[in-house]
């Protein structure tokens, strides 16, 4: 886990991840976590990830189920920004 959050690159994954958290598909999500619990951690090579995307989507439901899964929302991205600061944009 430590691994892949420290992993910062664009791959499949992370654009799969992205689309299933821009569009709130969060039984797709859960689906993916139940297989592969480390996806709730991959980072594209902004330093964003899944939970970022959530809340800049406004996605609760997705950021309760990320939260389930143990990420945090007080990471930083490659610009300092944390997912609860995409709130104040």
């Amino acid at each position: 886990k430590i691994e892949i959050y420290s992993t910062w690159e664009d791959t499949a994954d992370t654009t799969l991840m992205w689309q299933i958290v821009t569009t709130n598909a969060v039984d797709d999500l859960k689906r993916w976590l139940d297989q592969d619990p480390g996806a709730a951690w991959l980072r594209s090579a902004d330093g964003r990830g899944p939970m970022w995307w959530a809340f800049e989507s406004k996605n609760q439901d997705i950021v309760s189920t990320l939260m389930m899964a143990g990420v945090p929302h007080t990471d930083k991205d490659k610009n300092g920004l944390s997912p609860v600061d995409l709130l104040k944009e």
